[in-house]
């Protein structure tokens, strides 16, 4: 094991439970806001990079924007470019793109590749990470917070929760919200056959599954694994209503491949979960404070990666402040979440949900897809994406 990932247990001033993207981003952000914190600040992983992590692996050019601020530049990793997003229901509908000619709509990448890439690029900047150490238990005491770990006991004055969905360090935090967990199901094929109606440079979301009572959609995103063309294809339930779905998760998906002269069988089918954000939730307490998933993901399309960045400078500037200013409260950090452009793009997102997937009749779908693709371009772009650039504009 690399010298860089021997465990050192002890006293820290900052532990990042989790390095994925919020977590990385949040280092990688720190060491460009306040780089005197850096040698007192150690990373925690459960796994070792490159580490498999289920994901449709979609990066917006928000996620770009954020990765652009850093200095890092994503044509460094194996990823694809997709020209145009198709939004339909049963195979027909509209498509956008990125606002620019010739802009593509996102790219895609496989995660193990990335994370381990921004991993790598964390190490550079002198970001510890112990990896292979696993959370256990997370303890709030007077003056900061004790871990327990597979590899011995951590202290730190602020922990920064990033660890995913089924966050450990987020079960300590009182919470006025329930539980959400969107519900996604995945498979890897070949890339597209000549057959099919989908085009090979396209990704598409397709809703035909809502008026089954599965609060999402089918998609299937071009990408690059090991070099090789394929396509990840899956189907996600947001989960916002408590009804049940006439249609299982995995009956859809099995559907829509047939849809494209392939069988499920012949697939290996992984699932995982994922929180998505309600702006009632808790995000930090005294020398605590969430980011990413552990905070809440987008609850509309489960986007998660770009999101996950946000947060990391999100909190990368709640860590700075309070060592300058020696208050570790964290009281503010959910305020100043819910103000930021991306906290305005997520509640956005959690209310759209919440009143787009209860019009379940088919006609209703059929009118919003194939009638009003300017009105719903217009929305996205005012207040789904785009939050990068908008945060950019008012902090010049």
């Amino acid at each position: 094991m690399p010298e860089h990932n021997q465990p050192n247990p002890g006293d820290h001033a900052i532990i990042i439970v989790g390095a994925g993207p919020a977590g990385l981003s949040t280092a990688l952000h720190l060491a460009e806001l306040a780089p005197e914190l850096v040698p007192q600040c150690v990373v925690l992983e459960s796994s070792h990079h490159p580490r498999p992590k289920l994901c449709g692996g979609g990066i917006l050019p928000d996620g770009e924007r954020i990765l652009s601020g850093l200095g890092l530049d994503l044509d460094e990793v194996p990823r694809c470019d997709v020209d145009w997003a198709h939004f339909d229901f049963d195979g027909r509908g509209m498509r956008l793109r990125g606002e620019r000619q010739g802009y593509y709509a996102f790219r895609t990448i496989r995660r193990h590749e990335f994370d381990a890439w921004l991993a790598e690029k964390a190490r550079q900047r002198g970001i510890l990470i112990h990896e292979e150490t696993q959370v256990t238990k997370v303890l709030p005491e007077a003056g900061g917070v004790t871990l327990h770990t597979s590899r011995g006991e951590y202290r730190a004055r602020v922990v920064v929760g990033a660890d995913g969905s089924n966050s450990m360090v987020r079960r300590v935090l009182p919470s006025r919200a329930g539980l959400h967990v969107a519900r996604l199901l995945e498979v890897i094929t070949e890339a597209q056959p000549e057959t099919s109606f989908h085009d090979q440079a396209d990704s598409y979301f397709d809703f035909w599954v809502v008026p089954h009572g599965i609060r999402g959609y089918t998609w299937d995103f071009p990408a690059l694994e090991g070099g090789r063309p394929v396509r990840v294809r899956g189907v996600f339930d947001s989960n916002v209503s408590t009804r049940p779905p006439t249609l299982s998760l995995s009956a859809a998906l099995a559907q829509e491949l047939h849809r494209h002269g392939l069988d499920l069988d012949d697939y290996q089918l992984e699932g995982f979960p994922i929180r998505w954000f309600d702006p009632r939730g808790t995000f930090s307490a005294p020398g605590i404070l969430l980011a990413g998933d552990a905070a809440g993901a987008d609850a509309l399309y489960g986007e998660g990666i770009s999101l996950a960045l946000g947060y990391g400078r999100l909190a990368a500037y709640a860590v700075r402040e309070a060592f300058a200013q020696q208050d570790f409260s964290f009281r503010t950090y959910r305020s100043t979440l819910l103000r930021s452009e991306m906290g305005k793009a997520l509640r956005w997102r959690t209310w759209l949900a919440r009143v787009f997937y209860r019009f379940r009749f088919p006609l209703v779908q059929a009118f919003f897809w194939h009638r009003l693709g300017p009105a719903i371009e217009w929305v996205v772009r005012r207040v789904v994406i785009g939050w990068a650039e908008r945060e950019l504009k008012q902090h010049k």
